[in-house]
Protein backbone atom coordinates (compact mmCIF):
# COMPACT_ATOMS: atom_id res chain seq x y z
CA UNK A 1 0.00 0.00 0.00
CA UNK A 2 1.30 3.43 -0.82
CA UNK A 3 1.47 5.95 1.94
CA UNK A 4 0.10 9.42 1.46
CA UNK A 5 3.23 11.42 0.83
CA UNK A 6 3.02 14.70 2.68
CA UNK A 7 5.94 16.70 3.81
CA UNK A 8 4.78 18.94 6.61
CA UNK A 9 4.58 22.57 5.66
CA UNK A 10 5.05 22.04 1.90
CA UNK A 11 2.40 22.85 -0.65
CA UNK A 12 1.46 20.33 -3.33
CA UNK A 13 3.51 22.33 -5.85
CA UNK A 14 6.55 22.26 -3.55
CA UNK A 15 6.17 18.50 -3.13
CA UNK A 16 5.96 18.15 -6.92
CA UNK A 17 9.15 20.19 -7.27
CA UNK A 18 10.94 17.84 -4.87
CA UNK A 19 9.77 14.88 -6.99
CA UNK A 20 10.93 16.64 -10.16
CA UNK A 21 14.34 17.27 -8.59
CA UNK A 22 14.82 13.50 -8.14
CA UNK A 23 14.63 13.05 -11.92
CA UNK A 24 16.72 16.10 -12.74
CA UNK A 25 19.44 14.65 -10.49
CA UNK A 26 18.99 11.15 -11.91
CA UNK A 27 19.29 12.35 -15.52
CA UNK A 28 22.42 14.32 -14.65
CA UNK A 29 24.12 11.16 -13.36
CA UNK A 30 22.40 8.59 -15.63
CA UNK A 31 21.53 10.31 -18.92
CA UNK A 32 20.23 7.01 -20.30
CA UNK A 33 17.45 6.88 -17.68
CA UNK A 34 14.12 6.81 -19.51
CA UNK A 35 15.58 5.21 -22.65
CA UNK A 36 13.81 1.87 -22.19
CA UNK A 37 10.85 1.36 -24.50
CA UNK A 38 8.48 -0.29 -21.99
CA UNK A 39 5.65 0.04 -24.51
CA UNK A 40 7.21 -1.87 -27.40
CA UNK A 41 4.88 -4.83 -26.77
CA UNK A 42 1.86 -2.51 -27.00
CA UNK A 43 2.57 -1.41 -30.58
CA UNK A 44 0.21 -4.06 -32.05
CA UNK A 45 -2.58 -2.87 -29.73
CA UNK A 46 -2.17 0.72 -30.90
CA UNK A 47 -2.00 -0.24 -34.56
CA UNK A 48 -5.02 -2.57 -34.30
CA UNK A 49 -7.14 0.21 -32.78
CA UNK A 50 -6.06 2.85 -35.30
CA UNK A 51 -6.17 0.72 -38.45
CA UNK A 52 -9.94 1.16 -38.85
CA UNK A 53 -9.57 4.89 -38.36
CA UNK A 54 -6.86 5.25 -41.02
CA UNK A 55 -4.52 6.50 -38.35
CA UNK A 56 -4.77 8.89 -35.43
CA UNK A 57 -2.95 10.51 -32.57
CA UNK A 58 -1.22 8.86 -29.61
CA UNK A 59 -0.17 10.74 -26.47
CA UNK A 60 2.37 8.96 -24.25
CA UNK A 61 2.44 10.21 -20.65
CA UNK A 62 5.78 9.81 -18.87
CA UNK A 63 7.49 9.16 -22.20
CA UNK A 64 11.11 9.38 -21.02
CA UNK A 65 13.26 9.81 -24.12
CA UNK A 66 10.20 9.36 -26.38
CA UNK A 67 11.20 5.92 -27.68
CA UNK A 68 7.62 4.63 -27.90
CA UNK A 69 6.28 7.58 -29.92
CA UNK A 70 9.25 7.38 -32.28
CA UNK A 71 8.63 3.65 -32.76
CA UNK A 72 4.95 4.00 -33.74
CA UNK A 73 4.89 7.25 -35.70
CA UNK A 74 4.34 6.94 -39.43
CA UNK A 75 2.38 8.72 -42.14
CA UNK A 76 -0.95 7.74 -40.52
CA UNK A 77 -0.04 7.87 -36.83
CA UNK A 78 1.22 10.97 -35.09
CA UNK A 79 2.32 11.09 -31.52
CA UNK A 80 3.19 13.39 -28.67
CA UNK A 81 5.43 12.37 -25.79
CA UNK A 82 4.88 14.11 -22.45
CA UNK A 83 7.48 14.04 -19.70
CA UNK A 84 8.10 16.53 -16.91
CA UNK A 85 11.90 16.37 -17.10
CA UNK A 86 13.32 14.51 -20.07
CA UNK A 87 14.56 16.95 -22.75
CA UNK A 88 13.72 14.45 -25.52
CA UNK A 89 9.98 14.67 -24.81
CA UNK A 90 7.79 16.64 -27.20
CA UNK A 91 6.17 18.42 -24.25
CA UNK A 92 8.14 18.96 -21.06
CA UNK A 93 5.18 19.33 -18.75
CA UNK A 94 3.73 17.66 -15.67
CA UNK A 95 1.21 14.92 -16.38
CA UNK A 96 -1.50 16.64 -14.35
CA UNK A 97 -1.47 19.76 -16.53
CA UNK A 98 -0.82 19.15 -20.22
CA UNK A 99 -1.14 21.90 -22.83
CA UNK A 100 -3.09 19.76 -25.30
CA UNK A 101 -6.72 20.56 -26.17
CA UNK A 102 -9.73 18.56 -25.04
CA UNK A 103 -10.40 15.48 -27.17
CA UNK A 104 -6.98 15.51 -28.83
CA UNK A 105 -5.87 11.86 -28.53
CA UNK A 106 -7.25 8.67 -30.04
CA UNK A 107 -4.94 6.63 -27.80
CA UNK A 108 -3.36 7.53 -24.46
CA UNK A 109 -0.43 5.45 -23.29
CA UNK A 110 1.71 5.39 -20.19
CA UNK A 111 4.34 2.73 -19.69
CA UNK A 112 5.87 2.31 -16.26
CA UNK A 113 5.19 5.94 -15.39
CA UNK A 114 2.00 6.15 -13.29
CA UNK A 115 3.65 4.61 -10.24
CA UNK A 116 6.05 7.57 -10.28
CA UNK A 117 3.20 9.88 -9.29
CA UNK A 118 2.56 10.91 -5.72
CA UNK A 119 -0.56 9.05 -4.53
CA UNK A 120 -2.53 12.29 -4.25
CA UNK A 121 -1.74 13.10 -7.91
CA UNK A 122 -3.18 9.92 -9.42
CA UNK A 123 -6.80 11.09 -9.74
CA UNK A 124 -5.70 14.47 -11.10
CA UNK A 125 -3.58 12.81 -13.81
CA UNK A 126 -6.30 10.34 -14.78
CA UNK A 127 -8.72 13.27 -15.18
CA UNK A 128 -6.19 15.01 -17.41
CA UNK A 129 -5.74 11.89 -19.55
CA UNK A 130 -9.53 11.60 -19.82
CA UNK A 131 -9.79 15.30 -20.78
CA UNK A 132 -7.36 15.11 -23.69
CA UNK A 133 -8.85 11.85 -24.99
CA UNK A 134 -11.49 11.51 -27.66
CA UNK A 135 -14.70 9.81 -26.53
CA UNK A 136 -14.39 6.08 -27.26
CA UNK A 137 -10.63 6.42 -27.60
CA UNK A 138 -8.51 3.93 -25.71
CA UNK A 139 -5.71 3.82 -23.17
CA UNK A 140 -2.91 1.31 -22.74
CA UNK A 141 -0.85 1.32 -19.54
CA UNK A 142 1.81 -0.77 -17.89
CA UNK A 143 2.20 -0.09 -14.19
CA UNK A 144 4.84 -1.41 -11.82
CA UNK A 145 3.57 -2.84 -8.54
CA UNK A 146 6.82 -2.84 -6.63
CA UNK A 147 9.32 -0.27 -5.37
CA UNK A 148 11.90 0.91 -7.87
CA UNK A 149 15.34 -0.66 -7.79
CA UNK A 150 16.69 2.82 -8.58
CA UNK A 151 16.76 5.69 -6.11
CA UNK A 152 17.59 9.36 -6.46
CA UNK A 153 18.38 11.85 -3.73
CA UNK A 154 17.91 8.95 -1.32
CA UNK A 155 14.28 8.40 -2.36
CA UNK A 156 12.53 5.58 -4.17
CA UNK A 157 11.21 6.50 -7.61
CA UNK A 158 7.84 4.72 -7.11
CA UNK A 159 5.84 6.55 -4.45
CA UNK A 160 2.60 4.85 -5.54
CA UNK A 161 3.00 1.09 -5.25
CA UNK A 162 -0.45 -0.49 -5.47
CA UNK A 163 -1.96 -3.72 -6.82
CA UNK A 164 -3.62 -3.74 -10.25
CA UNK A 165 -7.07 -3.89 -8.63
CA UNK A 166 -6.41 -0.49 -7.01
CA UNK A 167 -5.56 1.06 -10.38
CA UNK A 168 -8.56 -0.57 -12.04
CA UNK A 169 -10.85 0.82 -9.34
CA UNK A 170 -9.45 4.31 -9.99
CA UNK A 171 -10.11 3.99 -13.74
CA UNK A 172 -13.67 2.61 -13.58
CA UNK A 173 -15.23 6.08 -13.46
CA UNK A 174 -13.61 7.04 -16.78
CA UNK A 175 -13.85 3.94 -18.92
CA UNK A 176 -15.57 0.78 -20.08
CA UNK A 177 -14.12 -2.55 -21.24
CA UNK A 178 -11.37 -2.38 -18.63
CA UNK A 179 -9.00 -5.35 -19.01
CA UNK A 180 -5.67 -6.50 -17.70
CA UNK A 181 -3.82 -9.11 -19.74
CA UNK A 182 -0.92 -9.61 -17.34
CA UNK A 183 1.23 -6.90 -18.94
CA UNK A 184 -1.05 -4.09 -20.13
CA UNK A 185 -4.09 -2.49 -18.62
CA UNK A 186 -6.46 -1.34 -21.38
CA UNK A 187 -9.82 0.33 -21.59
CA UNK A 188 -12.07 2.56 -23.65
CA UNK A 189 -12.77 6.10 -22.48
CA UNK A 190 -16.45 6.94 -22.00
Amino acid sequence: MSKKVEIEGLTKDEQRMLERNKYVELLSTRPSYGASNHGKGAKPLVHAFLIDKDGGTVVDFGCGDNSFIKSISNSNISGVGVDFVNPKADLIEPMHKVSLPDGYADVVTSFDALEHLLPEEVDEVLKEMFRISKPCGIFIYSISHRPSSITSLGKNLHPTVEPMEWWMDKLKQYCVNLKFNGKYLTGEWI
